[in-house]
């Protein structure tokens, strides 16, 4: 049988990361207070005799007596932080991902075949294949923590994907992070429909540099309200009404809804890509938040991904079915 880990359990790995982490900043304060203790006796009350730089201007006392401690505290923090907090939540945080999280997602009962990799994830040529996100430079693009698995029948994956690229020129050159989020692949999006071409759905508020290259021609639907708040751009027009049917239309907005942050769909072939903008993944452990909580929000993040599914596959294919029988 395979090993699982129980949310007590966990909670309790969580109290103890939690209280590591409180002696690390109980352990830097000290050495905080300890090293101001010393400058100010070096610059104030000391001795000349022994040393002490009773002379020095007024600003650099200040300056050496209040930044130097903070200085050597915050490194002392970080080294502490190393030694006895980071080991610890490294385990917690492997056994969140590894055993908690598939264990709670199997609980649901909707999905089959689950498999976890901590270091899969979707590549530079697909994403920039899907053109679902701007793919930035391949160098600085990051895919990880993929879940893969079937729902009802289709197979999906899903993963965090961070892309950027170097702006500027000489010494003025920097990263900018176009997307970080999780991107949804679906094999198929429709048993009987197949996209020509590429069909992209953004929402107007998501921010130009996370829409990368688009199809030649931007459309507009029937529904004034779904044009108000997305743009869709096509390579074959005649295919993209095929598919954008008023029911569709009606799922991408109830799903856009539910995701509560911006999205952005793109279809190509028989596959379909969703892209979710936020910084959080269901897959990373917090020891701040309780392992209850924690597990409501993984539930609620595999929602999004079965109502993915639900919303703008099945029930979009099974209206198409109504309408054709």
């Amino acid at each position: 049988m395979e090993y699982t880990i129980s949310g007590q359990a966990l909670e309790r790995l969580r109290k103890t990361c939690k209280l590591r982490l409180t002696i690390s900043v109980i352990l830097a304060v000290a050495v905080y207070l300890a090293v101001l203790g010393f400058t100010v006796w070096v610059f104030f009350l000391g001795n000349p005799e022994m040393g002490a730089r009773l002379d020095a201007p007024l600003s650099e006392k200040l300056v050496t007596a209040v930044g130097g401690p903070i200085v050597i505290a915050v490194l002392a923090w970080a080294l502490f932080y190393w030694l006895i907090v980071r080991p610890e939540y490294d385990r917690f945080n492997n056994l969140f991902k590894n055993k908690y999280v598939i264990s709670t997602i199997q609980e649901i009962g909707v999905f089959q075949d689950l498999s976890y990799q901590p270091r899969g994830g979707l590549t530079h040529d697909e994403i920039r294949s899907a053109a679902v996100v701007a793919c930035g430079d391949k160098r600085r693009f990051e895919s990880e923590d993929m879940l893969s698995g079937r729902y009802q029948g289709l197979r999906f994956r899903y993963c965090d994907v961070s892309t950027a690229h170097m702006r500027g020129s000489g010494k003025h050159r920097r990263e900018e992070i176009l997307f970080h989020g999780q991107v949804m692949h679906f094999a198929s999006f429709d048993e009987i429909k197949k996209s020509s071409g590429h069909l992209q759905i953004f929402e107007k508020k998501l921010a130009s540099t996370l829409i990368g290259w688009t199809a030649e021609h931007e459309i507009h639907t029937e529904n004034e309200a779904f044009n108000r708040r997305f743009r869709v751009f096509a390579a074959n027009e005649h295919n993209a009404f095929y598919i954008l049917t008023p029911k569709m239309l009606e799922q991408i907005t109830q799903f856009a809804d539910q995701a509560d942050t911006q999205i952005a769909i793109s279809f190509c072939g028989s596959s379909m890509f969703v892209a979710i903008d936020r910084l959080y993944s269901i897959l990373d452990a917090s020891f701040h938040v309780p392992v209850p909580e924690q597990k409501q929000s993984i539930l609620k993040d595999v929602e999004l991904l079965r109502r993915a599914g639900e919303l703008l596959i099945l029930e979009a294919s099974t209206f198409h079915k109504r309408e054709e029988g």
